[in-house]
This record gives structure tokens, sequence and C-alpha cells, in this order.
């Protein structure tokens, strides 16, 4: 009988030390999970350390297996000792905003800016997410943060203050190189635009542009400025530059026919608005920018123009010109009360 009970204490012995030589099945943060039950996505055994789960993660992401990406990043996390955290999270912010779940991309870039505050593609990603959403505020200062991190990486000691402290002169000396982060310094630009500060706005663009020559959005953003700026030489420049790579850029398009409207090429601007759309509209979208530039007087004859196309249904222009006609008669009015008094 104690024989017996020695063989069961030894057998014992040798399960727990068996299960206990057994390597821990990585736990997983469903709150970074949103997919298909992971029970469904692989039978493989766990990966063993941080970097085997992220690679098992590129390799699906590389095969469009997105869920099962997300999955593998994830239980990257479960790594204590791990080197790579801020990495995975940023691939787990970047699926998540890419599929449009901008909570939990920016849980996801929130934490791992815990684990990196100055994780570049974090913070350009971050102000993103706020400058669409329209907090100018937040993606700004994000953006901000972008850059000044990159200096960071590059060894710099440049550094940007706020937007109300910063110069175009600032931005100039700024270091950077093919994997500086162009969407927030493009970012920055459009954000400074909407401020009405287009010399630093351009001067963002710039540097956008040293980053990415080829870069189609930021030649438009940039052309834009300077058609905002009242350089319509330049502003042409850079549009006409955009549409030799992408001729049928809509909002290159677009910019040009105003380009061309202010410099009062108005039949030129037509043609343009007609490589998109009907003649109705085109000569509808003339008066209306016409309206806009101060000049509803040159605006009525293509609104009138616009309507005879389409009598029956184009409401819009019939809008417009009767918004041309009362601003014609509001400054007929003003003219004449000048004249009065000056006599």
């Amino acid at each position: 009988m104690k024989g017996y009970k020695l063989i069961a204490g030894i057998g014992l012995s040798l399960l727990l030390t068996s299960c206990a030589s057994e390597p821990e099945k990585p736990s997983f943060d469903t709150t970074l999970y949103d997919g298909r039950p992971v029970d469904t996505l692989t039978s493989d055994a766990p990966p063993l350390n941080e970097k085997e789960a992220i690679t098992r993660g590129d390799i699906a992401l590389s095969r469009n297996n997105i869920d099962l990406a997300l999955y593998e990043y994830i239980r990257s996390l479960s790594f204590p000792d791990g080197q790579y955290h801020d990495k995975s999270l940023y691939n787990i912010g970047r699926i998540h905003q890419s599929r449009g779940n901008l909570e939990l991309a920016e849980k996801a870039y929130s934490i791992a800016l815990e684990e990196n505050p100055n994780n570049v593609q974090v913070l350009e990603h971050l102000g993103s997410i706020y400058a669409k959403s329209g907090d100018v505020e937040q993606g700004y200062s994000y953006y901000l943060r972008a850059l000044n991190a990159d200096q960071v990486r590059l060894n710099s000691v440049s550094t940007l203050q706020q937007d109300d402290l910063v110069k175009p002169e600032d931005v100039e000396i700024l270091q950077i190189d093919s994997d500086s982060p162009v969407t927030a310094y493009m970012g920055l630009g459009v954000l400074t635009d909407v401020k009405a500060n287009h010399s630093l706005a351009q001067a963002f663009y710039k540097k956008a542009l040293l980053i990415d020559p080829r870069s189609v959005k930021v030649q438009i953003n940039t052309g834009y400025s300077y058609y905002m700026s009242g350089d319509y030489k330049t502003a042409l420049r850079y549009t006409l530059s955009a549409l030799e790579k992408e001729p049928n850029n809509e909002k290159a398009q677009n910019n040009l026919a105003l380009i061309y409207l202010s410099r009062g090429e108005i039949k030129r601007a037509i043609n343009v608005f007609m490589r998109q759309m009907e003649a109705a509209e085109a000569l509808n979208n003339v008066g209306y920018f016409l309206i806009l530039q101060g000049h509803p007087d040159k605006a009525v004859p293509y609104l009138q123009q616009a309507i005879d196309k389409k009598p029956s249904y184009y409401k819009v222009a019939n809008e417009n010109l009767e918004r041309a006609l009362a601003e014609v008669r509001a400054k007929t009015i003003e003219d004449s009360v000048d004249m009065e008094t000056q006599q």
C-alpha cells in the first residue's frame, strides 16, 4: 500500500513538472479587437515570443488576412518584455483606421504613445484623425509633435512651438529625409491655410515636396494656397504640375478653373469645368464663382445660359441668378448713394 502511494506521488509530481514546463498561452486583449471570432482564425500553436507574433501579423497582412493580422499584432503585446509594442500598436491602429473604426484606432495610438511618446507615425496618424474630424487644434498639435519627434529621430536641435509662434523661417531650418512625415507637413499646411497664414502654410508644403516631390496631393494643396494668397502665376504652375501626373484629378481641375477665373480667362475656365460635367453645370459653376469673386455682373450672362440649357429643372442656376441680380442692384444703389454724397 505504501509502495502504491509512493508511485502515485511520483506520477503526480511528474505531471505537475510537465505542466509547469509548457509555455504559457499568450494573453489576448479583446478590447483592441473587432474581427471575426478568434477561434476561427488559426489553429497554429501560440507564438513563442514577440517577434514571432509580429512576423505572423506581417505575413497575414501581406496576404490581406486583416483579422488574423490584427489578432497576431494584439498577441504580440502579451509579452511583457517586448521591445516593439509601440510599433505593433501602430499597426493595430492603422488597421482600425483603414476600417473606419476611429475610436479603436485612437485607443491603439494613444497606448502606443505611452510606450513611445516620440513615435512619429503614431503622432502623424493621430493628427490625421483629429484634423479630418474637424478638431483643428488637436490635429495641429499632433502634427506639430510628429515634426518635433522627427527632429529627435534625426538628432536635430530644431523644434517648433505652437502655431502662433511659428514663422516660415522656423520651418525652413527643420531637417528632413525620405522617412520624414510628409502627411504631417502637408496637414500643417492645410490647417495653416485655414487660418489664412498662407506664407507659413507654403513653408510646410515646400518641406513636404522636398520629402516627396511627386506627391499630387501636396502639389494641389500648394497651388490652392498660392491661389488663396493671390499669386495666380505660382498657383497655376503647381496645379498644372499636378494635372500632368493625374490629368483626371477632379480637385486639380476645379482649382485650375478657379485660377483661370481669377485671371479673367473665363472661356478657359468653362472648358476646364466641361471636362468633368455637362455644359449647364459648367456655366452655373462659372457664374457661381464669379459671384464669390465679387463680379455678379459678369456672372449674370453665364447663369442665364445655364438656365437656357436646362430651364425645366436647373433650380440651382435660377437661385444663383437671383443672387447675382440682387447683388448687382445693391451695388448700383450703393454707387448712386456715393455719387449723391460726393455732390
